[in-house]
Parts: C-alpha cells; structure tokens; sequence
C-alpha cells in the first residue's frame, strides 16, 4: 500500500522538503466540479482560485514550520494533499508555550492572507474596475475582483477550521498546550479530549447536513488522531486490527510473547527473505530472556541485509546484555550513522555510558534520545537515575513524573528484559516509589516495583514484604508469586517458594510465565 504515501518533492527550503502527495491530482476534477466553467475566462478564474487555494494551505503549513524552526525543532517536510497539509516535524518541544506557538502560527498566516485578499478587493474595486471602459477588459477584471473576494472568504473558513478546539487541529494543539501549561500533560489530554469529542460529533452532523463528503472524511481522519490522547483506547483499536490483520502483532502487544513466536515462525518459513520477520521472533526471544536464540535470529537477518539499523540496533542490545559494552557501544554508532534521527541508538548509549559511571556523557546522549522521542516513558526514567547520580534531585523528580504521566504501569513494572536496570540503583529506586507510594498508598504496582529492585538488589525480606503488600492489593498477578518465591527461595524456604511458584502457574495466562513458574518448580 506504498502508493497511498507517494509524494512528488516540488522544492525544499530552509533544510525541509515541500511534496504534494498524490492526492492532489484530484484537486483539478473538484475544482472544475466547483466551478463548472464553460468559456475561457471561468477557466482561468478557475485555475487561479486552485492555485490560490494551495497557496493558502502551504503558506499556513510554512508558518508551522518557520515558527518550529525558531523554537529549535527540525522540520523534515511540508506535505500538501487533497485534504490539507501536514507539517513534519522530528518532535514536539518539551515547552509548552512553544507549541502553543508553532500551532499558532498557521492561523495567524492566513488571518493576514485574508487581510490581504480583502485589501486587493477593495483596491481593485474601487481605483481599477471602474475606469475599466473596455467590455472584455472589465469582465477580466470582475473575475479577478472576485477571485480575490473568493480567497479571502477561503482563509476565513481555514481560520475558523483550523482554531476549532479539536485535536489534532490547530484549535486543538493551542489548547492542549495551555491546558499542558496549568495542569500537565496527562490532565490537558484528558481536557482536550473530553472538548474534542462533542465539537467533532457536531462537525460530523454538519458535514452531513450540507453533503460535504470532504469535510466528512476529514472528521473520520480527526477522529483517529483524537483517540490518540486516550492511549487505553488507541490500545484496543490497536490490538483489535492487529488481532484481525496480524495475530503475531496482537500477542506481542500483549506481552504473550511465546504464542506471537509460532506466528512469526510461520512468517519466516513463508518469507525466509526477509529480515523484518527475524527480528520480530528475536524480540520476543529477548522479551522471554532466551537471548542465544535471540542473538541468532538477529544474526540472520544481518545477515540478509548487513545495513539494516534496527538488526544492528539489536544486536548492540544483545551485546549490552552480555556487559560486552565495547561491541554495544559499536554497533549502536552504526545504527546511528545510518538512521542519525532515531532516538534508540542515543538512548541506549546512554544507558551503556550510565553502566559505566560516566553519568555528564549519559546526561547528554538521553537528552539528545528525549530530544528526538519526547513521548517514551523509559528515556525519562533512565535519565532521572543519571540526574539523581550528579546530585539533582529536582530533575530526578521531575524525569520521574514525567515517565509516570505517560505510561504508569510500565514505568512503575519494569519488564522482565529491563529489571537489570534496578543493580546498584536501589538508592534511586527508594526514593522513586517512596515518592509514589506517599501520594499513592495503595498502589499495588508501586509495591511491585519496589519488591523487585529490592529482589535485584538481594534485599530479600524487604522484597517479600512489599512483594506480600502487593498480593493483597492484586492477589490474581502471577508476576507476583514468581518474584516472591524466588526471594523465598534465596533464604532457603522451599515449601513457600513451592507454593508461590504453584499458585503463579495457575494464574499465569502468557505461556512465558507459565513456563517459569514450571521449570523453577522442577528445580525442588
């Protein structure tokens, strides 16, 4: 489906690709639709009303852009299509009042290109057209009059679209980033949404009322980028296509990494040409800790393409795993050096460079990762354990809060891949859920959390105390279990370790944890 994305580069300026997407081809058929020109002059008027038109949505696009630019964020591209345009951008800025301006900025480009349309009309209407004395010249003349009438009513309906209080919107972005301002970034969602939500339902009867199926279909479109504030339901439209489309997918979202395997394996076995399959399978082999089949799946698809930055990505991570840091740090420059924009590569250099205590050069490189991916919950963690090393607490704190507004749970659970960050970091990991559980008493996934750094750090009864707190808050985790009959057994009390491990194979419903719970099992 590669042709829904085709685009022509028409010019670049400023470091930024200007495209039209395909689309656009469609816009001459509507034009002549709209106009229904029958002699030469309607024609022209015709042509000069759609060149107009487009200029008017890439004006408003290129005061995004030059406003991002100024706020020091790279813009990649401007793309025009049938529906509007889009501005491109590497990322969003961690201030707010700096998107507030960047949204802010194509609005105000057109409230001056409707200044201008209006002026031109008065101009010609009052010191041109009437001393036009010729029939014909005075006709040309009415048409472009109008023209110019016509162009400034266009930027009045893109001012008073584009500023509806609906995400993604401009409207919608303004208010967003105020809400951001006074009360944060998980409560200016929710605000935005719960605003979004009534204003597209009354956009969308409009749209029906008068028969704009444009203006519809662009209601469908915004109603798709408005679930994205609400991430519990873009997970289950999410895992409702993948379950539909792509079963592998489904399972993977689900952390059921051991029933995505056999999918990905029928993958492979279908198309053993292609690497994208391979390193599915090696991410849930290195999710279930079974990195040797990990390191050879990921070796096979570098194998089929030896430049592909994801596989040498991996194969870093594989490295790090191993403590062979050297080789991590070298195959994460090559990942990067073919994809210089992607964040993993700075982010995990990062994290190789806080293994190795030098806590300035893992500052920058997690900067420059949160720089490139402000939205990833673990970035902002790793980071905090890096400020709370050089003594800065209030950026520890801040980094923690911000990890926590994106993604709760995950960033109060570690994965079982991710536990290892908690070795020698248990200082931090008092103070994070310490500070959770002081605003939040009864959260089990806290209690969780901490068990686990203490586990990691072979602080076993604190473990199963908080392990034990945990249970009573979520007695149906299996997670649970494993992890206190493990510190059970440390302290060498197999029957509780037993019947931990009994009662999480009863409750585990992912087959990797089941198949944990098994094996530690036979170890008695």
């Amino acid at each position: 489906m590669k042709f829904l994305s085709a685009s022509l580069r028409i010019a670049r300026i400023r470091g930024m690709d200007i495209r039209f997407h395909f689309s656009m081809l469609f816009s001459v058929p509507i034009a002549y639709y709209l106009f229904k020109p029958t002699e030469p002059r309607e024609m022209v008027a015709a042509l000069f009303w759609l060149l107009g038109f487009v200029a008017c949505i890439l004006l408003h696009e290129l005061g995004h852009a030059f406003a991002a630019q100024f706020a020091g964020i790279e813009v990649k591209s401007i793309v025009i299509w049938i529906l509007g345009g889009f501005t491109n951008l590497s990322r969003k800025s961690e201030k707010p009042a700096r998107n507030l301006a960047v949204a802010a900025a194509g609005p105000l480009v057109n409230m001056l290109l409707g200044f201008f349309s209006v002026a031109g009309y008065i101009i010609f209407s009052i010191f041109f057209l009437p001393f036009y004395r010729n029939t014909e010249l005075f006709l040309w003349g009415q048409t472009f009059v109008n023209l110019f009438l016509s162009l400034a009513f266009v930027n009045v309906v893109l001012v008073a679209f584009n500023l509806l209080p609906v995400y993604p919107l401009d409207g919608g972005n303004i208010l967003h980033s105020a809400m951001e301002m006074f009360f944060g970034k998980t409560n200016a969602d929710l605000i935005t949404l719960l605003i979004s939500i009534p204003v597209l339902l009354a956009l969308i009867v409009f749209a029906l009322v008068i028969g704009d199926y444009l203006l519809l279909a662009s209601c469908v479109l915004i109603g798709v980028a408005v679930g994205t504030l609400n991430k519990s339901f873009l997970r289950w439209v999410n895992l409702g296509i993948n379950y539909v489309f792509k079963r592998s997918g489904y399972y993977y979202l689900e952390g059921d990494f051991e029933r995505a395997i056999p999918y990905y394996t029928a993958d492979i076995e279908r198309e053993p040409g292609q690497p994208a399959h391979y390193l599915a399978r090696a991410a849930c082999y290195l999710n279930t800790l079974q990195n040797e089949r990990a390191k050879a799946d990921v070796d096979r698809a570098l194998k089929l393409a030896p430049n592909l930055a994801l596989a040498l990505q991996l194969r870093g991570e594989l490295h790090a795993v191993d403590k062979d840091y050297a080789s991590a740090l070298d195959f994460f420059d090559r990942a990067q050096r073919i994809n210089p924009n992607w964040a993993v590569p700075y982010f995990d250099r990062g994290s190789v460079l806080l293994e190795q205590k030098d806590f300035p050069s893992a500052l920058a490189e997690l900067n420059k990762s949160i720089s490139l991916m402000p939205q990833a919950w673990l970035f902002y963690l790793v980071r905090s354990i890096v400020h709370f090393r050089l003594g800065d607490l209030d950026a520890a704190h801040r980094d923690q809060d911000s990890a926590i507004s994106q993604a709760e749970k995950d960033a109060l659970v570690m994965a079982d891949l991710n536990l290892p960050m908690y070795e020698g970091c248990l200082d931090w990991a008092e103070d994070f859920y310490t500070r959770i559980l002081s605003k939040q008493p009864n959260s089990g996934y806290a209690f969780q959390g901490r068990a686990d750094a203490y586990r990691i750090n072979d602080q076993h009864e604190k473990a199963i105390a908080d392990y034990t707190r945990a249970i009573e808050l979520m007695p149906k985790e299996a997670r649970l279990y494993l992890g206190r009959g493990r510190s059970f057994s440390a302290l060498n009390e197999p029957e509780r370790s037993i019947s931990d491990y009994r009662q999480a194979a009863a409750l585990a419903d992912k087959i990797h944890l089941k198949r944990q719970a098994e094996e530690l099992l036979k170890t008695f």
